[in-house]
């Protein structure tokens, strides 16, 4: 019998994890699964009941929450030897992790997904110490996601972002950033620094078009300073499903260990969707460090 902890955060998105916690542990166990409840009051209950979970080596921890929730998740994860299979049943706003390992909405289906699952090794990247499962981003559209407000969380949902972002844009600044990676060295002067762990990046699917899940790199992406609808000819192609040749704008790069450093500036990265380190940060992928449960078909 699988063995199960159901971390629910009732605070994380539209505020479903209570319901959506009973609804999973009716759906589990009806397909067999030995299934416990936790419900999160606070941050460090997400500690309390991760730490709980490898303590008793439980099979599977399943997180109804979004992406700060896996986050906090994760960075408790690094502390212990056994950790259990990880799935998410995304309630948050964005839910770039669950995107990046093919658990689609509505949550009915994320819950039918995970029951008829596979398990699948993945990456984690490092930052300073950090971890992150979906990447870290600096600029001036970055800066604008921990600055956006749960109440315009609720309210617009992840237009909130987009709304914010857009405002960005007219203040957008470059930064003269130091990069170090495998052995090489780069200067760029930059609008946008972004490292992925995967080909996902907020539910783009194929942004690192050559990227897997486990390939055992992490993979960069940066961006000179560009016009609004440079930018949007430059997501276009992104987002298109042909291979499409980037402009000389774009530098991407993939690697196992980097450091980056802005010159001049003191400033942060937002990383899973939260208010992540300060430069300087020295990042690296640390391979097939999770067990998750992905769709059949990504297997």
């Amino acid at each position: 019998m699988k063995k199960a902890l159901i971390l629910a955060n009732p605070s994380s998105g539209k505020k479903l994890g209570r319901e959506m916690a009973v609804f999973t542990e009716e759906k589990f166990e009806a397909a067999g699964w030995d299934c416990i409840v936790k419900v999160t009051q606070d941050k460090s209950d997400i500690t309390k009941y991760t730490s709980l979970a490898c303590q008793e080596k439980k099979d599977y921890l399943i997180i109804i929450g979004g992406d700060g929730t896996v986050s906090e998740v994760l960075n408790t994860l690094k502390h212990f030897d056994y950790r259990p299979t990880i799935g998410t049943i995304p309630t948050g706003t964005v839910n770039n992790i669950a995107r990046g390992f093919g658990i689609e909405l509505p949550i009915e289906k994320a819950v039918e997904q995970l029951i008829n699952s596979r398990v699948k090794t993945c990456d984690v990247g490092s930052v300073n110490g950090q971890l992150f499962l979906s990447s870290i981003s600096a600029g001036s559209v970055p800066e604008t996601v921990w600055e956006v407000s749960d109440d315009m969380k609720e309210r617009y949902g992840s237009l909130a972002y987009f709304i914010e972002g857009l405002k960005s844009l007219k203040n957008e600044e470059t930064h003269e950033v130091l990069i170090e990676l495998d052995g090489k060295s780069i200067i760029k002067e930059v609008s946008l620094l972004l490292v992925g762990v995967s080909h996902n990046i907020s539910g783009i699917n194929n942004f690192f078009e050559e990227a897997t899940m486990n390939d055992g790199k992490l993979h960069l992406f940066l961006m000179n300073k560009t016009s609004l609808g440079e930018k949007i000819g430059i997501i276009s192609r992104l987002m298109s499903e042909q291979n499409q040749e980037l402009p000389p704008e774009v530098t991407i790069e993939s690697f196992e260990t980097a450091r980056f450093s802005i010159r001049n500036k003191k400033n942060h990265v937002a990383m899973d969707g939260e208010k992540g380190p300060e430069f300087p940060l020295i990042v690296k992928v640390l391979p097939r460090f999770l067990t998750v449960l992905v769709p059949e078909h990504l297997i």
